[in-house]
C-alpha cells in the first residue's frame, strides 16, 4: 500500500467504513427480498395493466443498476482498495445513489392510493410536492458529492443544508404518509427509515452515521410497492385460510388474486387410488357442478 494512502492520525476510519458497510450489506439484502417479491408478483398477476407491470418493472431496473453500482463501490473499497484511505473515501457512483428516484416513485404511489381512498386532492399534492422537494435537494446533493470526489471534502455548510432539507422532506412525506394511511386504510408498515437518517444526521453532524439509513431508502420503497401489490394474493389451504376437510391439491398462483374466478379442485383421495378409478372434479364457483373423466 502506498504510504501517502494512509489514514491520517486521528481520522474516524471506523465511523466512516462502519455505516459504509452497514448500508451495503443492507442493500444486497433488501435487493434479495425485492427479487423474490417481483418473481412472486410476476407469477401471480399476469392480467395486471401495463402501467402497474411498468411500475414494478421500472423500479426492479432501478434497483438492479443501483445494486452494481453500489456492489463496484464496495470492492473498490473494501476489495482492492483495502486499506487504502483513498479508496475509502471515494464517492465511486454514490453521487448517482444518492439522488436514485425510487423514494419518489414509492411516496407516489402511495399518495395516489391515499387519493382513491380519500378522494382528497390536497393530500395527493402535497405528498407530491414534498416528495418532490426531497428529490431535488437529493439530487443536489448528489452534484456536491460528484463534485467533491472525497467524503473527508464534503463537510461543507451547502452540503449539510442539501443533505438536511433531503432527508428532513422524505421523513416528512413519510409521516404524512403514515399518518393518512391509518386513518383511511389501515395501520401502515410503512417504515420511517428518513426519519431515522435525518436524526443521526442531526445528532451527529460531524459523522456520516446517517449514510446506512440513506441507502437502504430507494429498496424499502421499492420492496414496499411490492407488498401492496402482492397482498392481493390468497393462500389457499393455508394454515390460516384452511376451512375445509377435504385436502386439496396447490392451485396455480395465477388464480390466488381473491378474484370470483371458478376453481377446480381435486380431492387428494381421489389421486392415491393409483388411477384405476375414474378421479371426481368439483367445480366450486357460483354454483358446485359435479363431473367424470
Amino acid at each position: 500500500m502506498d504510504p501517502g494512502s494512509a489514514a491520517p492520525l486521528g481520522f474516524p476510519t471506523v465511523q466512516v467504513s462502519g455505516p459504509v458497510l452497514l448500508g451495503e450489506l443492507g442493500t444486497w439484502g433488501l435487493f434479495g427480498a425485492l427479487s423474490v417479491q417481483v418473481y412472486t408478483y410476476y407469477q401471480a398477476f399476469p392480467n395486471d395493466n401495463w402501467s402497474t407491470k411498468s411500475l414494478v418493472y421500472l423500479v426492479s431496473a432501478i434497483e438492479l443498476v443501483d445494486t452494481i453500482l453500489m456492489t463496484h463501490g464496495a470492492f473498490s473499497a473494501f476489495g482492492y482498495g483495502f486499506g487504502d484511505f483513498t479508496a475509502l473515501t471515494n464517492i465511486d457512483f454514490d453521487w448517482l445513489s444518492i439522488p436514485i428516484m425510487v423514494s419518489f416513485i414509492g411516496q407516489s404511489f402511495y399518495a395516489y392510493r391515499l387519493y382513491v381512498f380519500s378522494k382528497s386532492w390536497p393530500i395527493f399534492v402535497l405528498i407530491l410536492l414534498i416528495s418532490l422537494t426531497s428529490t431535488i435537494a437529493g439530487f443536489v446533493t448528489g452534484a456536491f458529492s460528484l463534485q467533491a470526489g472525497n467524503i473527508a471534502l464534503l463537510d461543507t455548510r451547502k452540503v449539510a443544508v442539501a443533505v438536511g432539507l433531503w432527508l428532513a422532506a422524505s421523513a416528512l412525506s413519510d409521516i404524512i404518509i403514515a399518518i393518512c394511511m391509518t386513518y383511511y386504510v389501515s395501520p401502515s408498515s410503512q417504515p420511517l427509515v428518513a426519519l431515522t437518517g435525518l436524526v443521526l444526521f442531526l445528532a451527529f453532524p460531524d459523522q456520516s452515521y446517517y449514510i446506512t439509513p440513506s441507502y437502504l431508502l430507494p429498496k424499502l420503497y421499492a420492496n414496499c410497492i411490492l407488498v401492496v401489490l402482492n397482498a392481493r394474493c390468497q393462500i389457499v389451504g393455508g394454515r390460516a385460510t384452511y376451512t375445509s376437510t377435504t385436502d386439496h391439491a396447490a392451485t396455480p398462483a395465477y388464480l390466488r388474486t381473491g378474484t370470483t374466478a371458478n376453481l377446480v379442485t381435486i380431492d387428494r383421495e381421489a389421486l392415491s387410488n393409483g388411477g384405476n378409478d375414474d378421479i371426481e372434479l368439483k367445480h366450486t364457483g357460483a354454483s358446485d357442478i359435479g363431473g367424470r373423466v
